[in-house]
């Protein structure tokens, strides 16, 4: 038996006629046998391996199966339903028409592929080799010839197959299809291209057909007016000749079948139009002259027209549908689709214009302005301010920019020009100006900026006059100009906290407020103290007075200062910095004078403009601040620095509203987390440093709040960052690395709350004569207990009251500022260990951090699986606290990934913190590691320290002696509890 072979067969249906059917046959000796017919469920099948076009056959025979035909035409239950209650003329109008195009898809698959085509009766299943009929690969050509004379017009029709002519007879020639026309010529399949069979069929039964001239009028306008058209024609009688006549492309601004803006793109041939997907090749027109017939054919330019649909789609038109409309812009609505389209007309009307593309407008009954906006504009700078004015011109017309701010703001794109026309606004300029005229100051014909929109104004508009350029460029640069350090401060400053300093310079002498945000442990106050040395006033007042024993002057006696001395700053920080500013003041800028106006002090001051005539600096903390409002308003400040700036975040706090009354010449805030939360915070952070730089906080919030935490819109963020790049200055611990020492230590004096300090002294008078009463009674040896007893109470009460006695009422200065420190690494993503000797202390910040719902770790001598409680901090990023008791965690660990040490209760036994700190600063450590002890003023732990600093024959016999008490005095067991 012979292999499988798929063929097409021509085979009679009982309903419709001749069609075609795929079948798999088998050659026997002498003939074939039909095997089955084929349906594409068999392309499974893989006892036949199918090619790509013999699918492609199937398939489309497939649509005009009966099943097909019944679901596509009617809402038949069943096939003999379907075609015994066809409508005859629904038949001939729309199911036959339908059958015959997939069959001639059919034929123009065969005339191009090896598959053999059959003549097969319906009822037998066996084929012959005389049964094949040949698919020549061409389309056949027909031409007509007229002649026309006094009497009538003949014309004869005569079919060309690959130059040959065939013979139109009854007899040889069977007709498959109507249209296009499928012919059975003996045995051959025709296919014309587009000949209809009626035009043809004539000429089975004769040579010639005759229209007397009776009727010729309507023969030429109809029939033969259309042959020329269609076909090749020679003609004797009257005239058919190529017209020479002009054409141009016209894009037609219309409406789609939804309804949608969208353009028509016409070719115009004279007084013929073509759309683009229309097959027609050729138009002819008749003109009548006398009694002569003149047909002027018009036939299309495919390369011209190919040209312009090509230019229209680099310029970013699409086709749909047979519609042009900008790419994406079926997501558009549809008024804002209409603006699109009409901008995109602005942009390009010019190359248009010159590639002979003409515009129309046909919608609704608006008329627009089709040419583009031009926009000239010129800007100048006053004082703090710069002013823009600007001119846009449609045409003829010359309009005020500052017309369009309210245009622009709402997002109103139509514009009435004086003579009635719409000037579409380009979205250039709402994308370029909408996000910068809600900060101008409308002035007359002018915009008002005020300068620290610079970066705003410099992105916004091109061509800015020479000398506003420089003033930008002079405003944009202010971080690179080297200044010359203050020559009276005692620091060498690293590079980066010089670039920091100059920073600051910089935004000092251009009037602008600024924010240092490095990462905690990089000097801020240092920085921040450096530009005040710089700025310090030349002169200072000659003032005589005691001092009080805080050593600030006594400033109700003498002679009043010169009024036009330059006043101090103010700077305002939580309580638990005021001892650390203090410090950092004496020790780095000792020449600046620097008064507390904090605690019971405060209470002489009558006239804080007084103060700030005779000291550089004054320190005050939030809540003094806010109570003494009113005080601190009426006095202006040089600068006014806000440390932990993100204190005044709620710019519906009273905090806020009271920093905001107070009058300074420069701003300055200092933060490591400028946004914790929301960026509401950075709002009232940059609103206190520059009012109005982002707006209002309602315009802030749907500007770029909503957009930027709601939908993550990269565009407003970048425009923010744009718009506060040059306000605020943060340095990452990792991007300074190269100047830093890997290892720095720093000793953090805490001062305790007013509850906290009453109970101390209190405790301590007491714990001080019983100490004195025992060593009185049974000498120093027996005392050792008691003694030792009396310095870890005070010990713990200087840590936190709640270490005596839980729940205690009272607060702790020390707590606070761990804590405070702790926020801010937790914000910056940094990771902490922090140790104390006592657990107690470990579970109250515990309790804290539970409430924060952070994540951390804690490591103690009841901890049973250590191993997983490392891992967990060690590998979890989102782990950033271990909380670890000196006793459980001095040895033994490796923590590399922490980055900060927290040593919250430092004692006298330094070997106990030194193994503390190398529990992360220890090979494998890759980041710089800051070390924080944490002291409490005037309290046993900073006696301590002060003997452990100054190595005193007291420190060595009681810090370095295995039995203090053997060589201790009862004298310098005083000095412990003075």
């Amino acid at each position: 038996m012979g292999e499988l072979e798929f063929i097409i067969a021509l085979t009679e249906h009982r309903f419709v006629g001749m069609v075609f059917q795929p079948f798999l046959i088998r050659r026997l000796e002498k003939f074939y046998t039909v095997v089955r017919l084929v349906k594409p469920h068999d392309f499974e099948d893989s006892e036949y391996e199918w090619r790509p076009y013999e699918k492609e056959l199937v398939k489309t025979i497939e649509k005009y199966s009966d099943e097909r035909l019944m679901k596509r035409f009617s809402r038949a239950e069943s096939v003999s339903d379907f075609f015994s209650r066809l409508d005859s003329g629904v038949f001939q109008r729309q199911v036959l028409p339908f059958i015959e195009q997939r069959m001639m898809d059919v034929a123009s698959v065969l005339m191009l592929s090896p598959v053999r085509l059959f003549k097969k009766e319906a009822k037998y299943s066996n084929l012959y080799d005389e049964d094949v009929i040949h698919v020549p690969p061409v389309f056949a050509r027909p031409e007509f010839y007229f002649e026309r004379t006094e009497l009538q017009t003949r014309y004869r029709l005569k079919v060309f197959m690959e130059g040959k002519e065939l013979l139109l007879s009854k007899r040889t020639n069977r007709i498959i299809t109507n249209e296009p026309c499928l012919m059975l010529y003996r045995d051959q399949l025709i296919a014309f291209e587009k000949l209809n069979a009626k035009r043809l069929m004539p000429f089975f039964e004769k040579d010639v057909v005759s229209v007397p001239n009776t009727i010729e009028e309507k023969y030429y306008s109809g029939f033969i007016l259309n042959t020329v058209r269609d076909f090749d024609v020679k003609a004797s009688g009257f005239e058919i000749r190529e017209a020479d006549i002009s054409k141009k492309a016209v894009l037609s601004l219309e409406v789609d079948l939804q309804y949608r803006p969208a353009f028509v793109l016409r070719f115009t041939y004279g007084q013929e139009n073509f759309l683009p997907g229309s097959a027609k090749q050729t138009s002819v027109s008749l003109q009548k002259d006398g009694s002569s017939y003149i047909f002027l054919k018009t036939v299309r330019d495919f390369d011209w027209e190919e040209g312009v649909i090509k230019l229209l789609e680099k310029k970013g038109l699409a086709e749909l549908n047979g519609y042009y409309q900008l790419r994406g812009a079926d997501v558009l609505e549809q008024q804002n689709a209409l603006y699109h389209l009409l901008n995109w007309l602005g942009e390009h009307r010019d190359e248009l214009k010159k590639h002979g593309i003409e515009v129309v407008q046909k919608q609704g009954d608006k008329k627009y302005f089709a040419g583009s906006g031009q926009l000239e504009l010129k800007t100048q700078t006053r004082g703090d301010w710069f002013d823009v004015y600007a001119v846009v011109r449609f045409g003829e017309f010359s309009i005020p920019f500052i017309r369009l701010k309210k245009y622009i703001l709402n997002d109103i794109h139509e514009f009435v020009l004086p003579n009635g026309e719409i000037a579409i606004l380009p979205d250039e300029w709402f994308a370029r100006y909408k996000g910068l005229l809600p900060y101008g100051k409308d002035k007359g014909e002018r915009i008002e900026f005020h300068k620290h929109h610079f970066t705003l104004l410099q992105q916004s508009f091109e061509g800015i006059d020479s000398d506003v350029k420089e003033k930008f460029l002079k405003l944009k640069d202010a971080e690179k100009e080297e200044t010359v350090l203050p020559s009276k401060l005692k620091a060498s400053l690293r590079t980066y906290q010089e670039e920091g300093f100059s920073w600051m310079y910089g935004l000092y002498k251009n009037g602008l407020g600024g924010c240092l945000a490095d990462d905690m442990g990089l000097g801020k106050t240092l920085q921040a103290l450096t530009l005040l040395l710089k700025l310090k006033r030349s002169q200072q007042p000659i003032k005589t007075g005691e001092t009080d024993k805080n050593g600030q002057l006594d400033m109700f006696g003498g002679d009043a200062p010169d009024e036009a001395v330059q006043p101090a700053s103010l700077i305002v920080l939580p309580t638990s910095l005021v001892h650390n500013w203090s410090n950092e003041i004496a020790k780095f800028t000792p020449s600046l004078k620097v008064y507390k106006y904090v605690g019971l002090q405060r209470k002489k001051v009558e006239d804080i403009g007084k103060i700030a005539r005779f000291y550089d600096i004054i320190l005050t903390t939030y809540g003094t601040m806010r109570n003494d409002s009113e005080m601190l308003a009426a006095t202006e400040f040089f600068y006014l620095i806000l440390d932990e700036s993100q204190s005044i975040k709620n710019s519906g706090s009273k905090t806020y509203k009271a920093l905001m009354k107070i009058k300074a010449r420069h701003k300055l805030v200092i933060t490591g987390t400028p946004i914790e939360n929301s960026l509401s915070d950075l709002w009232s952070q940059m609103n206190f440093l520059n009012p109005g730089l982002l707006g209002s906080l309602a315009f802030f919030q749907r500007m770029f709040i909503t957009p930027i935490e709601k939908h993550a819109n990269e565009e407003q963020m970048e425009k923010l960052q744009l718009m506060i790049r040059p306000f605020v200055l943060r340095r990452k611990k990792m991007e300074v690395a190269r100047d830093l020492p890997p290892l720095m230590e720093e000793v953090r004096i805490c001062s305790m709350a007013d509850d906290q300090q009453k109970l101390y002294d209190k405790e301590k008078s007491i714990i001080r004569n019983t100490i004195l009463s025992a060593i009185e009674k049974e000498g120093m040896n027996k005392s050792q207990f008691v003694v030792l007893q009396g310095l870890t109470r005070l010990r713990q009460l200087a840590n936190h009251p709640s270490l005596l006695e839980k729940d205690a009422g009272e607060s702790s200065g020390k707590f606070d500022e761990i804590f405070r420190m702790l926020q801010n690494l937790v914000a910056e993503k940094h990771k902490v260990l922090i140790f104390s000797s006592f657990v107690t202390h470990l579970e109250l910040l515990e309790s804290k951090i539970k409430k924060q719902r952070w994540k951390y770790s804690k490591l103690t001598g009841q901890t049973t699986k250590r191993e997983e409680v490392i891992k967990e901090f060690q590998e979890n990023d989102d782990n950033r606290i271990f909380l670890i008791s000196l006793k459980a965690g001095g040895v033994g660990l490796n923590l590399t990934e922490a980055d900060y040490v927290f040593i919250i209760d430092p004692w006298w036994n330094p070997a106990a913190e030194i193994q503390a700190i190398n529990r992360a600063h220890r090979i494998g450590q890759d980041k710089h590691v800051f070390v924080y002890r944490f002291i409490t003023e005037n309290s046993i732990e900073e006696k301590i320290q002060k003997l452990k600093e100054r190595k005193s024959s007291l420190a060595d016999k009681f810090i370095n002696s295995n039995d203090p008490f053997q060589q201790i005095t009862k004298e310098e067991i005083v000095e412990l509890f003075k």
